[in-house]
């Protein structure tokens, strides 16, 4: 795990858990190829958005599924430097592009399932929205009972 991984894990987390969302954390080998896409989300007053930039992601290369209570987003990045012919022989100066495959999992605050879910990806960046459950007003009736203390 790189330094700056581990320091933006810690800021991930504590920004998911001060708003109510609970990432599925799972710590994972290093070197098993698996990386975690940047992620914003933000709340409106009608939905929760998960924002995750994708940029180089095929469309084709991502699953989003509702499992009981959770929202797991998985796929792969290809590294296309294997196939394109100009690059197959390179020596990296830098490199901070994750490739291989990614998974996040996310569990809603009130829960998910029963909301309307859908999900738009543009420009590298997937948006997953989430609607809310609609505020119910109970009325709570009041027994009125004449001389009862």
């Amino acid at each position: 795990m790189k330094p700056h991984d581990m320091e933006r894990f810690f800021w991930q987390l504590e920004g998911a858990l001060s708003k109510g969302m609970w990432p599925d954390i799972v710590f994972k080998a290093a070197g098993d190829g698996r990386w975690s896409p940047m992620t914003d989300i933000y709340e409106t007053d009608d939905e929760t958005v998960i924002k995750m930039d994708l940029a180089g992601v095929s469309k084709d290369e991502i699953s989003i599924v509702v499992e009981s209570n959770r929202l797991v987003v998985r796929g792969t990045r290809k590294d296309e430097s294997k196939t394109y012919e100009p690059q197959k022989k390179k020596n990296f100066v830098q490199m901070e592009i994750n490739y291989g495959d990614f998974e996040r999992v996310f569990l809603l605050r009130d829960g998910i399932e029963g909301r309307p879910v859908r999900a738009e990806y543009a420009s590298g960046f997937l948006r997953i929205i989430v609607g809310k459950k609609p505020k119910q007003t109970v009325t709570v009736p009041i027994s009125f009972h004449e001389g009862a203390g």
